[in-house]
């Protein structure tokens, strides 16, 4: 329809309402009165939306003209190549990176000097929280959490499960935007030994919304301005381990993401401490990005500080589902497992569109297609703390795990589990004096390998 013809046709609509909600008022006809009012509000409507309209018209012609030019994209500086021999330079962009789990490796932290050492365990203090070893209790206990404890007749009615985990250590925050960025520009959708053999065709279609290689909601291979802090979303399970290979990490399994949360202490045999939020046992929206908290989207993942667990883990509920390392199997009330089609595997900790309170508790699981790329689902990392050197030959460790673990615990039953930090060191061969690129090679190819994410 034209311009012209709109016009009039718009005006006739206005007079005749006019005129109808006048006599009506007037004469005292109701039927008159409302027909105009609709007829007002209706018009009122339809410009509204021709101007919505004209606007994104406007927009979509000036970003169609921008991205014929160049698209309006800020990317974080490009790091530029360093000398392979230069171990100063090496160990710096790895910390930029944030893959300071990889020079934590034995091969390689004892070829740091004090100093290089001392920042690479600052920076793992800062970017992950130590869960301690201990038992933790899952299944669907969150009915019997009223009071924050747990007895024995009570994890068997609700069909709970007491599962010992390996000490280890957690990501403060999920992974955000900036820092998978690294791992885009460095070309992790190309380096194919972090990828899971049966998934590398899969890995071609794995781009963003201008396909490039990227999370689905990038565009032209990097990220929204001003959501540089925000949770990456649209990434799949795969990716998110390719990532965590690549930092020198792994997925948590459900047992480590809940202990973390809940943080348990076994006060006796017959009774058990045990949060069903990491803030306690009530829920409280201003302590999580859930539905209702007021945003409808992510948020920074240093909001929401108030909600953080006991050992300082943020954000395990609220603003983006997570992805752990272990199958997802739909349970019935009596303890059958349903079946499933397609393999799935588990998501925890709810979402900024979460709705329902109990959906958003340490003990929730849901499950979701591994190759699902959703708004709502991100991810964060965690090692083994058995798996990193915490204190070279004459220094004291400051971290020890000192942990029994059966065959069916919660960590990859390929990885060693020495009684103390003391063992490991003794356990590790003296490398050479320096790092090299080569060292940091061999340390990520041994992550490739021995980090097998559990099913």
């Amino acid at each position: 329809m034209g311009s012209r013809c709109r016009i009039v046709v718009l005006s006739t609509i206005l007079l005749f309402s006019l005129i109808n909600l006048g006599i009506g008022c007037w004469y005292v006809q109701p039927i008159l009165a409302a027909s105009g009012a609709m007829g007002c509000c209706y018009l009122a409507l339809r410009v509204a939306r021709l101007r919505r309209t004209s606007l994104g018209i406007n927009q979509s012609q000036t970003s169609d003209d921008s991205a014929t030019s160049s698209p309006t994209v800020v990317r974080p500086a490009q790091r530029e190549p360093v000398d392979p021999n230069d171990t100063e330079a090496l160990v710096n962009q790895l910390l930029e990176q944030g893959r300071y789990a990889l020079l934590l490796r034995p091969q390689i932290a004892n070829t740091l000097d004090d100093v290089r050492f001392g920042r690479v365990l600052d920076a793992l203090q800062d970017g992950a929280a130590l869960v301690p070893e201990g038992e933790v209790v899952l299944g669907g206990v969150d009915a019997a959490l009223d009071d924050g404890h747990l007895t024995p007749d009570e994890i068997i009615a609700t069909q709970g499960r007491v599962v010992k985990v390996r000490g280890l250590f957690l990501d403060r925050y999920p992974v955000t935007n900036v820092q998978y960025y690294e791992f885009v520009a460095a070309g992790g959708y190309q380096q194919m030994s972090l990828w899971d053999k049966g998934i590398w065709p899969a890995v071609l279609d794995m781009v963003d919304s201008t396909g490039v290689p990227g999370p689905k909601y990038w565009q032209y291979g990097c990220f929204a301005p001003g959501r540089e802090q925000h949770p990456v979303v649209g990434v799949s399970w795969y990716e998110a381990c390719a990532y965590a290979r690549w930092v020198g990490k792994r997925l948590p399994t459900d047992a480590e993401w809940v202990k973390a949360g809940s943080w348990p202490v076994t006060l006796s045999e017959t009774n058990r401490s045990q949060r069903r939020y990491p803030w306690g046992d009530t829920m409280d929206r201003r302590k999580a990005n859930l539905w209702g908290s007021g945003t409808d989207d992510t948020v920074p993942v240093q909001e929401y500080a108030d909600g953080g667990s006991v050992g300082g883990v943020s954000q395990l509920i609220g603003n983006v589902w997570e992805w752990t390392s272990n199958n997802f199997s739909p349970v019935d009330p009596y303890g059958n497992h349903y079946q499933v089609g397609n393999p799935m595997k588990s998501i925890r900790g709810g979402a900024f569109d979460t709705y329902f309170d109990n959906q958003a508790t340490c003990q929730f699981q849901s499950g979701e297609n591994p190759l699902s790329r959703r708004h709502n689902i991100g991810f964060r990392c965690a090692v083994g703390v058995c798996d990193l050197l915490l204190a070279q030959s004459g220094r004291p460790a400051d971290v020890s795990a000192n942990v029994d673990t059966p065959p069916d615990a919660s960590v990859p039953s390929d990885s060693k589990a020495p009684s103390d930090t003391a063992e490991v060191q003794a356990d590790v061969a003296i490398a050479p004096a320096d790092t090299t690129a080569a060292d940091i090679t061999a340390a990520d190819a041994q992550v490739s390998k021995s980090e097998e994410v559990p099913a």
